[in-house]
């Protein structure tokens, strides 16, 4: 090859790649821009505007976090957003509902010498996780923040003990008082091996849920099972967001029989389990006739069940108490991003709540990141006195 056809060669390649960059960066930059036109469109019609914008980042994707009045439909919202993402190419990856407690400043009037003050604030938060219909991956994050109102609860005069004279025959020793219990349950096993011997090196109770059918669900439930750590199995359920299921997921459409043959699928494939979450399940677990269906199941293999809690109507409290089965629900999930600061801080959640009401359930994935902080975090769990156990020791 001459020199003159050398160099045309390296002058066709430079111009296919100018075109295909220029051509991803169009295509980026024109999706960036339908999906904020989307948001915009959708946030408008509910009477919410730029002025309530309250903060905006961009890291992996775009997160923008706006004020929404008090009467503001999240159902209504997440329905209508829904269907505009399908049309232009998007989906709702997860939505996710929370009230906290804010500090909230206030000033005291001109002139006077106190400093400034602070009250408590009851805020809901929704946060609606946008991805590209063929992938997996969040472009967008919506959070809508509003203030929940609720009436103050009139204080309750303590009540003064009747203290009985101290005879030798009421004298008893002072009980013990329990240790505080957090139950940590680990979600999505079954894809790969990748991090099992990284979770059976933990030599405290660790709740492995395992995902049925998947290539190598039975081989986890038994290397799990022999080295000392409990197996759930982690059963896909059908979510009101139109994603990619798994083969075994059980949809609100299915008969009866159909629901009990999946179930039946399941344990075959996680042999040893002694529970059972949903995967997903937005929509399933709001449904009373497929909850009742599944306990009735567990109910004969005498199994429990904890409620991933991924939607605020979940029904499956009230049916787990009607048929009779065993019962527990999440408290916190620890990894709903990635970064070790953020799983860190859950964990110190899940610690609290654990030492507040006595005992706590939070729930992580099968993934490095949340794994190495667990390990580390162990000695602080014990530090404050926690227990760590597995989660059917806490259901009730």
């Amino acid at each position: 090859m001459n020199k003159a056809n050398a160099y045309n060669v390296v002058v066709i390649i430079a111009a296919v790649i100018c075109v295909v960059l220029l051509y991803n960066t169009t295509r980026d930059l024109f999706h960036d821009r339908t999906l904020e036109r989307i948001v915009s469109s959708e946030l408008a019609a509910a009477k919410v505007s730029n002025k309530d914008l309250v903060g905006k980042a961009k890291h992996v994707y775009l997160e923008k976090r706006y004020w929404v009045p008090d009467g503001f439909s999240f159902d209504d919202f997440e329905k209508r957003i829904s269907k505009s993402l399908d049309k232009a190419g998007f989906k709702l990856l997860s939505v996710s509902r929370t009230v906290k407690e804010s500090a909230v400043k206030s000033k005291v009037p001109s002139g006077a010498l106190a400093p400034e003050g602070s009250k408590k604030e009851l805020r809901e938060e929704a946060s609606f996780i946008i991805a590209e219909r063929s992938s997996s991956n969040p472009v967008f994050r919506l959070t809508l923040i509003r203030r929940v109102t609720a009436k103050p609860v009139p204080p309750v005069p303590p009540k003064v003990p009747v203290i009985p004279p101290v005879t030798p025959e009421v004298i008893k020793p002072v009980p013990v008082p329990a240790r505080p219990k957090l139950a940590i349950v680990l979600d999505d096993w079954g894809y790969s091996t990748r991090n099992l011997e990284a979770i059976l090196q933990v030599d405290k109770p660790v709740t492995i849920s395992i995902l049925p059918g998947l290539p190598y669900s039975t081989m986890i439930a038994q290397k799990a099972e022999a080295r000392g750590q409990q197996v759930i199995i982690h059963m896909p359920m059908e979510p009101k967001a139109k994603i990619k299921l798994e083969l075994t997921t059980l949809y609100t459409g299915m008969t009866d029989d159909e629901i009990r043959a999946n179930l039946y699928k399941a344990l075959q494939t996680v042999p040893g389990a002694v529970g059972m979450n949903n995967h997903e399940g937005s929509k399933a677990t709001e449904d009373r006739r497929l909850m009742k269906v599944v306990f009735g199941e567990l109910k004969k293999n005498n199994m429990f069940f904890l409620d991933s809690l991924v939607t605020n109507y979940s029904v499956c409290e009230p049916a787990a108490k009607e048929a009779g089965i065993r019962f527990i629900k999440r408290s916190v999930f620890l990894d709903n991003e990635s970064d070790p600061a953020y799983i860190k801080k859950q964990i110190g959640k899940a610690m609290d709540l654990a030492v507040k009401n006595g005992y706590a359930v939070a729930i992580g994935h099968d993934r490095p990141n949340t794994i190495s902080v667990l390990k580390d975090m162990i000695p602080l769990i014990e530090s404050r006195g926690i227990e760590m156990t597995f989660v059917s020791d806490l259901a009730r």
